[in-house]
């Protein structure tokens, strides 16, 4: 019974933690340095946003400065306040209050050749992020092949365990780095910076792979010795991977629901290659033998 209860109420901790470490305070659409991406829904940003504002549909209120572009698709934007956007407003099919003399750059419908070089920009910046996961896939695969497997057995036997897990490890990593900040000024807080960098990123990457091996498996894997042996094409790891790379990349691209999906991949990334230890199901620390009489 106390395992039936653990594994809920650990994930449901961390999620609540994590999420009161990263959500702003006191304000709707915050950002640091990435992009906003809000659908239907009635928001209110009273703090700067440092990247750019993506609006499906609702109500967008800018009180304050958005430090990239805005572009509206079938919503309503009302500027008042310091609401300014320094990039420039691409719109369709919304409604525009208050933007004449709120923007640096300049206003124009997504239809036009600007709107539609913009989107192609964006298009283009993560077509290009895709390519470097497929390059960065294929080579980690080559070199890990048998650690990619056992990682992507443990995502298809044991799908929770690594969401919470996942779940659990970016909320320390996050709070970690909370800590290690407060360190800068005494120049140990920069290496320790440093390597919790370097050691998420490797973790997000391995795990990320050994999730694109499942999707792959699960899509196009064989379900027998006898399908697999007369196939002549699909039957690799490498394949699993590639396949799982673009169908996980084909859904990046859908606005809205794309980056929530990546956001879910990463979680499990994660878990899986902590839960693996990087698909070698080696200790964290050396195990401890007793000694021989």
């Amino acid at each position: 019974m106390y395992k039936r209860v653990i594994v809920p109420m650990t994930a449901l901790a961390a999620l609540l933690t994590l999420f009161a470490v990263v959500s702003p305070t006191g304000a709707k659409g915050q950002s640091r340095g990435e992009d906003v991406i809000f659908a239907n829904k009635n928001v209110t940003i009273n703090t700067p946003v440092v990247g750019t504002v993506q609006m499906y549909g609702g109500t967008l209120h800018v009180n304050e400065v958005i430090h990239g572009d805005l572009m509206v698709i079938s919503g309503t934007v009302i500027f008042a306040g310091r609401g300014r956007v320094l990039g420039n407003i691409i719109h369709a099919g919304a409604v525009l209050q208050g933007a004449e003399g709120r923007t640096e750059g300049r206003i124009y419908p997504l239809a036009s050749l600007e709107g539609a070089a913009s989107a192609l920009t964006k298009t283009a910046i993560v077509a290009s992020l895709l390519l470097v996961w497929m390059i960065t896939a294929v080579v980690v695969t080559l070199m890990s092949g048998r650690e990619i497997r056992v990682s992507s057995q443990e995502v298809r036997s044991s799908a929770l365990h690594c969401f919470v897990l996942g779940l659990v490890a970016m909320t320390s990593f996050v709070l970690t780095a909370i800590a290690f900040s407060y360190l800068v000024p005494y120049v140990v807080g920069i290496p320790l910076l440093a390597a919790l960098a370097v050691f998420g990123v490797l973790t997000k990457v391995f795990g990320m792979i050994a999730l694109f091996h499942a999707v792959g498996t699960l899509v196009a894997g064989s379900r027998s010795r006898e399908q697999l042996s007369r196939r002549k094409w699909l039957r690799g790891d490498l394949a699993m991977v590639v396949i799982g790379v673009l169908l996980l990349g084909a859904i990046r691209f859908i606005p809205v629901i794309g980056p929530m999906v990546w956001s879910l991949a990463s979680i499990f990334g994660i878990g899986v290659a902590l839960a693996t230890k990087f698909g070698r199901r080696e200790p964290w620390f050396l195990a401890f033998r007793a000694a021989n009489a």
